[in-house]
């Protein structure tokens, strides 16, 4: 048997394995292999030990319990895994039965994967009232307490290694009884062989390296040559995809962003990175772009702006959501689309084509009910309140229908109309054209109340547009707007002056026109589209590039004038212009600015998401308690706290439940609840000077509740989970009051950044108050710094415009940037994003392993401060969240999230884009073969 040669062995196998095969197949195996290689007499030798293992042994028998007996039969030990499964199955427990009832005992060893097993010296068995892994059939088998093997430490899914001490002793005891050898025997000549083994294998191996060394040293060299010259090909081609992305992106912005995506995923260069962000935010007033399978021919939003119809050359018409890309409904009519309008309900939409075909589509039931025929193309059409419906024809001819669709009168003056627009409760019904010109009816007798034929255009170069409701008229010529109007009759009299005045706009080559009624306008040039509005006793005129599209075709507004849309050839392009960045997400979230000094309000994020600020929200009383205010996503809510005007620096627990504050003297702890901030306690600073200046504070909570704490005269403070005043880690730095110090901390606290009065930062270990190292800006004083949450980097922002990144690994600047920014810092936890904002506002984000700046967007000036002359970036606070994410909180303007990360980027383009690469495309502007995955999938 187990330690004789193959001819003195008296049975095939030195040990069956029995096993579940549910719970212990891998452990099973793993098992198996360590006995079959431990303590081998030589490398020649195939196993140790012959085991038999069912998955491994056993050849597929229709008989198979027989063919168990006969294996139990010839081997020489039994080898049990328990656990409750084993201890549960019916297979394990006959065979144990047939174990019992031949060989005994005797030859049986245990292996715990699993469960409980515990021996009752009192009864001399196993106590079977705890013991969980043995089947009740082995009550009674063994006289003296059995010894046994604990595997249960081992993991079912990941075994590990064969070489692992822990198995190896394990192995050790089950090998020794099976050897009839003692454990300390078979160890040492198991090392024996493996150190006999290794020497030949490193003799070997020293031959076969110092062989292939030379002819492989060659080879190396040429795979890295060609490795790098792919890697500078794949290099050059990113970079020029970037360049020719922004060169397209004023004119083919769809195309711009395929490319820009193209150079990042061939090389993650800054330059990529830089190309994107720069993508990202412009045209901020951008929503959306889509295409069209034939040129577009007319557009109109709905009344309430959530909708928007287009209709093409081919007859087709599509309903689309306010984003531009929901596809709501989608319908046709046999010729060219030439109207297209909605109900005041948006139930409904008319369409008319250059065949004089109606068609009426009921958008909540999806059918289309065909009018009867115009004589000639549909020139306009629109819808009254009530439902009605008037259509004007290219010759002048205008049909009403009732809200059912039933014709109600016609009349033909000779003259078409652009626009068709009911007025006066729908008691009135004007039609108005291009030329100037246009006629006022009653409803729904069709009577003539006013007819002005005289066209008011010049003789050439000029562009004309009439509002939506009919009531501004206007032509651009030499950038002059003219307006004309034609008054709306209300009962008996006119009202005059429904129409605001144009501003005059330098001409840029224009080809299409579009206006509102109160005096904003859209201008396509060809460079892509000029939005100005009227100035006003409130706010100079203001003018806004839309680029992206190139030259459009057609511009259509809503009727508030906040949307607008664009077609150029088979694209459409819907913008807003109450969205004033397409990376920028509000919440709802209005900031007063109720304070006359300057202050940027603190921000901080929690682990679920939730954010935290400190600024009055708009209505809010300054006499109120409301100076703290958390908002959760995931909740829709914001819970309000706070005692104190205005607070320094906010920080969150590690779990989240609590808020804490840093004020004058002090940091307070609130507990957040379900409906409330509610105050817990309130930590004073050990040694704090109390006086007019208003400190500046810096929190890091730990996950025991304590708090570490910097304050503007250069101390760290640390207080316990329950301490009541803080005791002083690092002593201040300065004395002088009007001298605040800059300072950072990492997350927990471990690592204090500290200014000193020299000019120089200090970094220090927090627990033992000892300076690690010191960084200094070479002629330079510290503006701004930011460590990040990690604790091995240093960000800082020089007075003469250097920004740099010191390794704290390293004690080294890994880089400098010379870029003038007058800004001040944030990192995320990792380090991987840094941002700094300027004092206009302006966001940049920087690679933090070269320092190159990737740009960002700006913030958005409030409607209005009260906080002196500084600019919009020193009323802002921001910070990038533990996913990336920047947030901002502008006094007198809102609490904003920006996408800011790469992937944000991509995904936003890839919605521009609305599309992929085509083979042309990327032969064109790549020169190779287009791979098999789109570049927006």
């Amino acid at each position: 048997m187990a330690g004789q040669s193959a001819s003195q062995r008296t049975h095939r196998y030195d040990a069956f394995l029995s096993y579940s095969h549910a719970a212990d197949s891998a452990k099973a195996d793993h098992l198996r292999r360590g006995l079959q290689n431990f303590a081998r007499s030589s490398w020649r030798q195939l196993r140790a030990l012959r085991i038999f293992l069912d998955n491994a042994s056993l050849a597929a028998n229709p008989g198979l319990w027989p063919e168990i007996e006969r294996q139990l039969a010839d081997s020489g030990a039994f080898i049990l895994l328990a656990c409750p499964r084993s201890a549960d199955s019916e297979w394990v427990r006959k065979e144990i039965n047939w174990w019992r009832a031949g060989p005994g005992a005797r030859r049986m060893l245990i292996v715990v994967t699993g469960g409980e097993l515990t021996w009752d010296h009192g009864t001399g068995d196993f106590d079977w009232e705890r013991t969980t892994c043995l089947p009740r059939t082995m009550a009674g088998m063994f006289s003296d307490e059995p010894r046994w093997v604990d595997l249960r430490w081992m993991s079912e899914q990941d075994p590990g290694s064969l070489r692992d001490s822990r198995f190896q002793q394990c192995v050790a005891d089950l090998a020794a009884p099976l050897h009839d050898r003692p454990k300390e025997d078979l160890i040492g000549a198991d090392v024996t062989r493996q150190r006999r083994t290794k020497r030949l294998v490193r003799g070997a191996l020293a031959v076969i390296t110092a062989l292939a060394v030379t002819a492989g040293l060659g080879w190396v060299n040429a795979v890295q040559q060609r490795d790098e010259a792919q890697r500078q090909a794949l290099l050059a081609t990113s970079r020029q995809l970037a360049a020719t992305a922004l060169n397209l992106k004023d004119g083919n912005l769809r195309l711009a962003s395929l490319l820009a995506i193209e150079a990042y995923r061939m090389q993650q260069s800054p330059e990529a990175i830089a190309t994107l962000n720069r993508l990202s935010t412009d045209s901020p007033h951008l929503v959306s772009m889509t295409s069209s399978a034939k040129d577009i021919s007319a557009l109109a939003f709905s009344t309430d702006d959530k909708a928007v119809a287009v209709g093409d050359e081919g007859g087709a018409v599509a309903v689309r959501g306010a984003d531009g890309r929901t596809l709501r409904a989608r319908t046709s009519l046999p010729g060219r689309i030439t109207a297209v309008g909605f109900s005041t309900d948006g139930k409904r939409l008319a369409a008319g084509d250059d065949k004089g075909n109606v068609g009426l589509y009921d958008l909540t039931r999806k059918t289309l009910r065909r009018l009867a025929p115009q004589p000639e193309s549909v020139s306009a059409l629109g819808f009254s309140a009530a439902g009605q419906l008037a259509v004007v024809d290219a010759v002048g001819t205008v049909v009403l229908y009732g809200e059912s669709g039933k014709k109600v009168r016609s009349r033909r003056n000779g003259r078409s109309g652009d626009v068709i627009a009911f007025q006066n409760a729908g008691s009135r019904l004007l039609v108005r054209n291009a030329m100037g010109g246009g006629a006022l009816y009653t409803v729904p007798e069709l009577r003539t109340i006013l007819d002005s034929a005289n066209p008011l255009l010049p003789a050439t170069q000029f562009l004309a547009a009439v509002s939506n409701s009919g009531r501004c008229f206007g032509y651009l010529k030499f950038g002059q707007i003219i307006r004309a109007e034609l008054p709306e009759i209300k009962g008996r009299k006119s009202v005059a002056n429904t129409c605001t005045d144009f501003p005059t706009l330098t001409n840029e080559e224009a080809r299409s026109l579009a206006l509102t009624d109160n005096g904003r306008m859209a201008v396509g040039t060809a460079s892509g589209i000029t939005v100005v509005d009227a100035e006003t006793k409130a706010h100079d005129s203001q003018l806004r590039k839309l680029t992206g599209v190139g030259r459009p075709s057609l511009l259509t507004f809503s009727d508030t004038g906040s949307r607008l849309a664009s077609a150029h050839g088979r694209t459409v392009a819907v913008w807003n212009f109450d969205q004033f960045s397409r990376t920028a997400h509000a919440h709802g979230l209005p900031l007063s600015d109720n304070q006359t000094m300057l202050y940027s309000p603190p921000l901080a994020a929690g682990p679920d998401g939730q954010v935290a600020w400190s600024n009055l929200m708009e209505g809010d009383s300054v006499l109120t308690e409301t100076k703290l205010h958390v908002w959760s996503p995931k909740a829709g809510r914001t819970l309000a706290g706070g005692d104190t005007l205005a607070y320094d620096a906010l920080a969150f627990s590690p779990d989240g439940r609590t808020l804490h504050a840093g004020l004058h003297g002090a940091v307070q702890s609130w507990q957040i609840q379900d409906t409330r901030l509610v105050k817990r306690r309130t930590v004073a600073f050990s040694g704090q000077r109390i006086g007019y200046r208003r400190d500046s504070v810096m929190i890091a909570p730990r996950a025991d509740g304590s708090l570490v704490i910097t304050t503007a005269d250069g101390a760290v403070h640390v207080a316990g989970p329950s301490a009541q005043r803080t005791r002083v880690m690092v002593p201040p730095g300065t004395g002088d009051p009007q001298k605040e110090l800059l300072s950072s901390l990492s997350d927990g606290g471990r690592t204090a950044a500290v200014e000193n009065t020299k000019g120089a930062v200090d970094l220090y270990d927090v627990d033992s108050g000892r300076k690690l190292q010191s960084v200094r800006l070479d002629g330079e004083q510290v503006n701004a710094l930011a460590l990040a949450a990690g604790g091995n980097a240093l960000f800082l922002e020089g007075s003469k415009g250097t920004f740099a990144r010191w390794d704290l690994d390293e004690q080294r600047f890994r880089w400098q940037s010379a870029e003038p920014n007058g800004a001040r810092v944030a990192a995320s936890a990792d380090g991987r994003t840094v941002v700094t904002l300027s004092d206009g506002g302006a966001v940049s984000g920087w690679d933090a392993d070269t320092g190159d700046r990737l740009g960002g967007p700006d913030i958005p000036l409030p409607l209005r401060t009260l906080s002196g002359i500084g600019g919009i970036g020193e009323h802002t606070g921001f910070m990038v969240d533990g996913t990336g994410t920047l947030w901002t909180a502008t006094e007198g303007g809102e609490v904003l999230s920006w996408d800011f990360s790469v992937n944000s980027w991509i995904e936003g383009l890839c919605r521009i884009a609305d599309r992929n690469l085509t083979a042309a495309e990327w032969r064109r502007y790549v020169g190779t073969t287009p791979p098999p995955r789109p570049t927006c999938g």
